[in-house]
């Protein structure tokens, strides 16, 4: 009777099994994120419209250079302003060369058409007196509010030139079309929406 090494047939099996295994690949490492560590936190000056028109501005004025685009929900593009844009609220993207991104939120708001002109009088004749934190007098135009509360003396100031007219020398005065301007929102009510 032959006797049969089942026994050894099943270990050289196992054996031979276990031995043609290879080792598995050593894990590949996640790629480097080239965003870490990366702030991108965009600021920009706004020009604001009259409700109605086309007139607001957006301008970047940091991060600014070689490798960045900018968009505000439309497509990148390497320039960093934008016209013609209208009242409402916007989302400014800037994108570097890889890809990192920030966002910030800008309003440009819609003023009443006289309103509109005695801002844009104020905001080219007042500033380092009156604008960008600077108080003069004890008055600060930064804020719309604060323009439309001091509606009265700027009028008596700037337009009727009570005690002396505003803006001072070496400053340019006020063109009579520019006092007309005040005169006439005053008149309308001097509101944000005239």
């Amino acid at each position: 009777m032959k006797r049969t090494n089942i026994f050894g047939a099943f270990l050289s099996v196992v054996l031979f099994a276990a031995c043609s295994k290879s080792d598995p690949a050593p894990p590949t490492p996640p790629p480097v994120d080239p965003c870490a560590g990366v702030t991108i936190t965009p600021v920009a000056t706004v020009t604001h419209t009259t409700t109605g028109l086309t007139q607001g501005t957006i301008t970047v004025t940091s991060p600014i250079g070689s490798g960045y685009v900018y968009s505000i929900g439309g497509v990148a593009q390497p320039s960093t302003n934008f016209f013609n844009l209208a009242a409402g609220n916007y989302t400014l993207t800037v994108k570097n060369a890889s890809n990192c991104i920030g966002t910030t939120s800008i309003t440009i708001k819609g003023y009443g058409p006289k309103y509109f002109q005695v801002r844009t009088i104020i905001n080219g004749y007042c500033g380092p007196c009156h604008l960008n934190g600077a108080v003069s007098g004890g008055k600060n135009f930064d804020s719309d509010n604060d323009v439309v509360n001091s509606w009265d003396r700027i009028k008596i100031r700037a337009a009727d030139g009570i005690p002396s007219f505003m803006p001072q020398a070496p400053n340019a005065p006020l063109t009579a079309i520019d006092k007309q301007k005040i005169v006439d929102w005053v008149n309308a009510g001097h509101r944000i929406t005239d």
